[in-house]
């Protein structure tokens, strides 16, 4: 089994914002925690080693679309999910047909 592991790339283009994207590779040593409903500021965080992201809801009052925005999470994680279960059962794609 490889251990998991993380970075993060900037890139830019002459004239254009910069972009900053982090991946993750997960492995036993993640994190994955969720807190804050009991204050009102509901938090999911990743994290490896030295690399994190925490998802929270714009600031101020929570809205309809801030709710609509955790279930596209919801559903892309519960997707994510299913689709590492398939692969780890041998049943994913480039998988030979029994």
């Amino acid at each position: 089994m490889s251990e998991g592991y993380a970075y993060t790339t900037i890139s830019t283009d002459p004239g254009e914002p910069g972009r900053i994207g982090v991946s993750f590779y997960l492995d036993s040593r993640a994190w994955i925690t969720f807190c804050g409903q009991e204050d009102g500021r509901p938090q999911l965080s990743v994290s490896l080693g030295e690399v994190a992201v925490r998802i929270c809801p714009a600031p101020g009052p929570a809205t309809a679309e801030d709710a609509r925005i955790a279930r596209e999470l919801a559903s892309k994680a519960a997707d994510y999910a299913v689709a590492v279960e398939q692969l780890a059962a041998g049943n994913g794609p480039g998988t030979a047909a029994a």
